[in-house]
Order: structure tokens, then C-alpha cells, then sequence
């Protein structure tokens, strides 16, 4: 596979566009208006607006075609959807734009993408060179088939009979009316607009494209003709804009194109010259500035973790952020975004406290509608980003500050806090061992155990996380009694863990009136699973005496690919089991290689000191290690994926990559765990897990307002040495600084 990285600019260039799949880059503002480009050329759009309501600008792909009008031969800049021969093809996939590039017949094309950082559209600059020896005479075409919908309505509406065409020559382009009665917002109706004079247009789809045509081979394009200036109706509404240039030897010409959403079109309409002018000074900014995604930065002997973990796994948090609303998820991305942006995770934090119930359980998903089944786990979630939260800001007061219940009612967010640990202490909610009741599923999705006095192994772990944080905060804050009320909590889970899910070498996953879910006796698979292991050691539920088998236990699991979810995988639907059971043999939860739960083992590997064991895992998971290349798994070499398939149709394949919690814990287990840069309440704690080959490490973080700049010298030893700003200081904890400067730590393993 050919390709390179930038890793100071967070830049990722490819050379051969044939991948396997596509490889995108998503681009995305503040307001929520997010756009996927694939290496091809091929965008697609959305906006999801503050309260979760996404309108789809468009139905498929929107594509650039260019026509040559004397010898009637067309092709894309990016190679797709024509396939017509492409020479120089390059893409750079950026933190904020894609810039593609090719030659064909002698003319030189580049096409960039940026989405406006603030309105709600993408936008191209499309610059063409005329190479050859003569004039050329080439017509442009755009083709967009309008969505607009993605919203809940009622049966029998829908956008094909209520949104409709209309060329808008103030504009430049074609407007699509949205009329749905039902639409969520003002900001749902569509266009697109070009800095060009327009020779033709067509609001219809399928007559451009053809009975017989495809949009590898568009009928008006193929036969050389033009648009009809034609309009939408129920089967297409589309957004094709057709210009015509010619350009001398060696002449260029730079054109803009917008396609996005607006309350009316009266806000696009502008002159030619001002939409021309307005581009080129967003484009500007975003091809010269640096990086937004920067201040989080390592550079270790390991190349795979130094092109995914500067720019690109933040750039995937966040957008993993926008897309995904669900207490589980977003507060697992807000510990991890923590480390660069304490700001967005205070947000992103807030928008979780407010999705919990006032008996303490929190909702799994409230996108695109408020998922009632109750799931055991999220509020484990909600506990652990808001005692993190408040460690890496040092911001107390947050916990005095009110937000309301879902179900109403408010508190504040000690009082949710409190009301948490009461629904995963109370009693209704443990089965006949002792243990908590996994409810309709745990973290697990795909275990769902039809039982409704199911037990979780597993939960009992991340409930035991839940009472060791609780019970530091209350003492930092001084409620003592508090404290030790949630400490005898842990000691009680712990000692009745150990009496009743311990099988001899390992923990099991669950109990139910089906029997236990995980250990040595299975027949259909899932014999052990590998979470309640890591969990048992993050947890400290885990004797010492018995760490060692728990250890033996993962380690057994583990693959020269990676670590599988269970194993071995399920044969067959188990009804004890639910849905993992159901899917085919290594396919996601059921066998696959489960790299978020990778994450999990990794974390546990340097609570251990076990360095060099989480370092192989972590280049298992990042992708295009020896493991796992691209030109084998398809997936992007510059972001974090869920799962490489282990069924023998899709041997390490992946089904997709982006929206993944694996991106934050894939974070967290380079800064929070390899590199040891762990938040507490009284400063920032340096507890490194290096490899012994690792000599020198630096690495860039900000905490509390300062800039920190960390050198590392590994001498061999698991004993921390640490000079700040030149002058040696006592113990592992960088001390607070109130200057809000730039500081230098350097640390010595010895």
C-alpha cells in the first residue's frame, strides 16, 4: 500500500486509490454539521443540530465529473464513480480538508474539501491545467441527489412528495425546498451553488443519469449532451450544475462550489464575486493554518503509534462525539478527549448527567430516539467522566452545580452521583449470588440474557471501579463517612466476587437460570471471556494470590491478531447467550477481535507494570502493524477500528472504521498508560510502562491551563525520577502551576 504521513501536521497521503474500501476522512464544524469524504472524491453530508436531530443533505454520494467537449471522454478527478483512468493520483487526507489530485488527457485536476467552520455546508475548490499543446473546451457537471429527511414522521409522508427543485440564478445554483409539515427545524431545505456562470442544470436525477445508466456512466454526460433545465419530482431531486471553460496551454482556473443546508434561500444568494471571495479566504485559513487537533503529541520508537496518536485519534473522538449520543459512549470519549480538551468534555459530560433518571440508572441512547430498555452499565460511565472531569480541572464547585433528572426533577451533581451509586448498590438490583443484574445487557450489547434475575460478572467490576472513585472523591472532598460507607460497599463486592465467579483459573462472565456464561464446561464457545479479566485487575477485585492465573488466562486468549471479545467463538444461537451467539463465528462480539476490549487489557497490562505485553497489544490494535495490514483489513492506516473479523469469509477484515469508543481508549492507553500521565486530584501523576527497547520518548500534554513538555530517558527501571524546568523534585507528581506557561518535565525510569 502506498502511502505516507505527516505526523507534525497530521497529514495522510495515499498514492493508489485502489484500498479495498473506501477510506474517508470526515470533516465537521462546531455547529454540527458533519462531511464524509472518501479517497475517491465521493461526499456525503449531514447536520446534527444540539438536540440530536440529524437531516441527511443528500441521498447517496455527491460526485465532480469533467468532460472533455472535443473528444466527449469524462472522468473524475478522484477515479470514482467513472473508473476512467487516472494518472498522479494523490490524496491528503488533513485534520480539516481533503485535497485530491490526478491528471487525465492532459489536464491537471485538484479538488479540495473543507466543511465552513461556520455555517452549514461543505465546500470544493476545483482548480484545473491545461498540460497539453491546445485550447481545451471542457464542461464541468456536479451531480447531489437531495435526502433531507432522516427525521421521525408520520407513515405516509415523506421527502419525495414534499420537497421540490428551483434553479436560482441569484445564487448560482439550484435550491430544494423542504415543505415536510413535520420537518424538525427551519434549517432542513437544500442547494448547491458555484462560482461559475451556469451553461445548464437539472433538478432530475434519473432523467440525467438514464433508464439504462448508471453514475459511472451518466446518459447526459456519456452522449455529450447537456442539461435540460429540468426540476424534481417524486422518484429524484437532485442538484446537477453543468458550466463550461476553456482554457490555453498551460492556463488554469480555480472554481467554488457549495452544497449544504439553510433556512431559505434568500441566504445564499450572493454575487458570483463575494461567494468566490468568501471561499478562497476559507480555504486559505485551512490549507496554512496548523492542525486544530496538536496539543496532544508523542514521538516513540513506534511508528504506528506516532501516525495514530497525534492528530488523528483526537480528530476521531471528536467526531465520535457528534455522531454517537449515548451516556455508555459519549462519557467513555469525554475521559478520553479529557487529555486534550477539558472544555468539550465538560460539555460533552454535562449533556450525559441530564440523560440520567432520578432513581440513578442513566439511558443507553437517546439519538435518534430515548432507548427505554435498561441497561445495567451507563451510569458506571456517567461516574467515572465526572470524577475525571473534576481531576483534571481541579474544578470542585462543579460538583454544586444543578442539572435535571430525565424524568425530572434535578440535582446536583454530587446528588447524581449519590443517586448512581444508589440504583447500582440497591438490592431489587442483584440476583440470588449476590451479584448485579445485568439487566437487558451490560457494556456487552449483543449479550442479552433473557432472564430477568441475569447476573453480570462484569458489572460487579466496573460497580467496584465506581465505589474506589467515589470513595477518593469523598475523601478529597472531605465527606469521610461517605467514604467509608462506599469503601465497605467495595470490600463486600469484592469478597462475594471472589466467593462465587472465580472458576479456578479465571472469572466468569455471568449467571443465569441458563447456567454461567464463560467457563471451562461451554460446548457451543464463549468458554472465557477477556473483560472480566482486565476489569478484575482495574478494579482491584482481582487477589493477588490469583493474579497470576488471571494473567495466564488472557495472555492464553490473546492471538498473533489481537484479542478476541470471547473464545472460542459461538457455534450456534445460544438462547443463554442472545444476539453475539447469533452472528456468525468471529464476527464482532462473537470471536472477533474486539479491539475496545483490547483497550481494556491493555490498561490493565500497565496498572501491572507489564510493558512490553501492552505495547504489543496496543500495535494489534492500531492498524497496519504486522498483524494486521491494511492491504489485508482494509481499514484506514490513521484511525482507530472496532473489530477485525476473524470468520473465515473475512479473515481480518474489517466492516468499519471511525465510530468507535476504541478511538478514546486507544488514547488513553498511549498518555494514560504507556506514557503514565495520569490525572488525580492533586496534580498530574507520572507512572510510565515502557518497553525496555524504548530509550527516549516526548511527549506534549496540557493540564490545568500549562503546557507540559515531557522528555523521557528509560534507563531500565520501573522507579520515576523527575526535574521540572531543570530542578529536581521529589515523588512522581508534577506540581501545580498557576502561571499558566510552558514548563519542561523530564522523567528518568531507574
Amino acid at each position: 500500500m502506498k502511502y505516507d504521513f505527516n505526523t507534525e501536521k497530521g497529514q495522510f497521503f495515499l498514492y493508489d486509490p485502489e484500498t479495498g474500501k473506501e477510506w474517508s476522512n470526515f470533516l465537521f464544524n462546531d455547529m454540527g454539521y458533519i462531511c464524509t469524504v472518501a479517497h475517491t472524491g465521493a461526499t456525503s453530508s449531514r447536520y446534527l443540530n444540539e438536540d440530536a436531530i440529524s437531516i441527511a443533505y443528500n441521498d447517496g454520494q455527491s460526485f465532480f465529473y469533467v468532460r472533455d467537449e472535443e473528444n466527449k471522454k469524462f472522468w473524475n478527478i478522484g477515479g470514482y464513480p467513472t473508473v476512467a483512468p487516472i494518472d498522479e493520483y494523490c490524496c491528503e487526507h488533513a485534520q480539516t480538508y481533503t485535497r485530491i489530485s490526478s491528471v487525465t488527457e492532459n489536464i491537471a485536476g485538484e479538488i479540495v474539501y473543507t466543511v465552513d467552520p461556520h455555517d452549514t455546508r461543505e465546500l470544493w475548490r476545483v482548480t484545473l491545467t491545461n498540460r497539453s499543446d491546445k485550447t481545451r473546451t471542457l464542461s464541468l457537471f456536479t451531480y447531489t441527489q437531495f435526502s433531507l429527511g432522516g427525521f421521525s414522521q408520520p407513515f405516509y409522508y415523506n421527502m419525495k412528495t414534499t420537497c421540490a427543485t428551483e434553479f436560482c440564478e441569484d445564487a448560482g445554483g439550484l435550491w430544494c425546498e423542504n415543505q415536510n409539515p413535520f420537518k424538525p427545524h427551519k434549517r432542513c431545505s437544500g442547494y448547491i451553488v458555484t462560482s461559475l456562470p451556469i451553461k445548464a442544470y437539472s433538478g432530475n436525477g434519473e432523467k440525467f443519469i438514464g433508464t439504462m445508466g448508471t453514475p459511472t456512466i451518466p446518459r447526459v454526460i456519456a452522449q455529450g449532451l447537456d442539461c435540460a433545465n429540468d426540476h424534481s419530482d417524486v422518484r429524484s431531486r437532485a442538484g446537477i450544475l453543468q458550466s463550461q471553460v476553456v482554457l490555453q496551454k498551460d492556463e488554469s482556473i480555480t472554481v467554488y462550489y457549495a452544497l449544504g443546508l439553510a433556512e431559505h434561500k434568500d441566504e445564499i444568494i450572493q454575487s458570483r464575486q463575494e461567494f468566490y471571495e468568501e471561499c478562497r479566504a476559507i480555504f486559505e485559513t485551512r490549507l496554512s493554518s496548523p492542525s486544530p487537533f496538536g496539543s496532544l503529541s508523542v514521538s516513540c520508537p513506534e511508528p504506528q503509534i506516532n501516525r495514530v496518536l497525534n492528530h488523528w485519534a483526537e480528530h476521531q473522538i471528536r467526531l465520535c462525539m457528534l455522531g454517537k449520543k449515548a451516556v455508555r459512549d459519549n462519557s467513555q470519549l469525554a475521559m478520553g478527549i479529557l487529555n486534550c480538551d477539558s472544555d468539550k468534555a465538560g460539555e460533552v459530560i454535562k449533556e450525559c448527567i441530564v440523560h440520567q433518571y432520578s432513581d440513578g440508572h442513566s439511558v443507553l441512547l437517546w439519538y435518534p430516539v430515548v432507548d427505554k430498555h435498561v441497561y445495567s452499565d451507563p451510569s458506571c460511565w456517567l461516574v467515572y467522566s465526572i470524577c475525571e472531569y473534576i481531576k483534571e480541572t481541579g474544578d470542585i464547585d462543579f460538583l454544586d452545580q444543578s442539572f435535571a433528572y430525565l424524568d425530572g426533577g434535578d440535582g446536583s451533581v454530587w446528588e447524581h452521583l449519590e443517586r448512581a451509586v444508589e440504583w447500582l448498590s440497591a438490592l431489587e438490583n442483584y440476583g440470588p449470588n449476590g451479584l448485579p443484574k445485568i439487566h437487558y445487557a451490560d457494556w456487552n450489547d449483543a449479550l442479552n440474557i433473557p432472564d430477568e434475575n441475569g447476573e453480570s460478572v462484569l458489572m460487579a467490576m466496573l460497580i467496584g471501579c465506581v465505589y474506589l472513585e467515589m470513595e477518593q472523591l469523598a475523601r478529597y472532598i472531605g465527606k469521610i463517612g461517605y467514604a467509608e460507607a462506599v469503601w465497605e460497599k467495595y470490600e463486600t463486592l469484592k469478597n462475594t466476587v471472589n466467593g462465587v465467579a472465580y472458576n479456578g483459573e479465571y472469572y466468569v462472565r455471568a449467571f443465569s437460570r441458563f447456567g454461567t456464561v464463560g467457563d471451562h464446561d461451554a460446548q457451543n464457545g464463549g468458554k472465557i471471556y477477556v473483560n472480566p479479566q482486565g476489569w478484575s485487575i482495574l478494579s482491584g477485585i482481582c487477589t493477588e494470590e490469583r493474579r497470576s492465573s488471571v494473567l495466564g488466562a488472557i495472555d492464553a486468549m490473546e492471538t498473533d491478531e489481537g484479542v478476541p471479545l470471547c473464545s472460542p467463538a459461538y457455534v450456534a444461537f445460544d438462547e443463554a447467550v442472545g444476539r453475539m451467539s447469533g452472528m456468525l463465528p468471529g464476527i464482532y462480539e462473537n470471536g472477533g477481535i474486539y479491539n475496545h476490549a483490547g483497550c481494556f487489557k491493555v490498561m490493565a497490562d500497565c496498572r501491572l507494570g507489564r510493558a512490553d505485553e501492552a505495547v504489543a497489544t496496543l500495535l494489534k490494535i492500531l492498524p497496519d502493524g504486522k498483524s494486521n495490514p491494511s492491504d489485508i483489513t482494509t481499514t484506514e492506516p490513521y484511525v482507530f477500528t472496532n473489530c477485525y473479523l476473524k470468520h473465515p469469509n473475512c479473515d481480518m477484515r474489517v466492516g468499519s472504521s471511525w465510530k468507535t469508543g476504541t478511538s478514546a481508549w486507544g488514547l488513553m492507553c498511549c498518555y494514560e498508560g504507556i506514557l503514565g500521565l495520569q490525572r488525580h486530584y492533586d496534580g498530574l501523576h507520572i507512572q510510565p510502562a515502557f518497553p525496555k527497547q524504548w530509550e527516549t520518548v516526548s511527549a506534549t500534554r496540557r493540564f490545568r491551563g500549562n503546557k507540559l513538555n515531557f522528555h523521557y530517558v528509560n534507563k531500565g527501571g520501573s522507579s520515576v525520577s523527575l526535574k521540572v524546568d531543570g530542578k529536581p523534585i521529589e515523588g512522581n507528581v508534577v506540581p501545580l502551576f498557576s502561571d499558566l506557561d510552558e514548563h519542561t518535565v523530564e522523567v528518568t525510569l531507574v
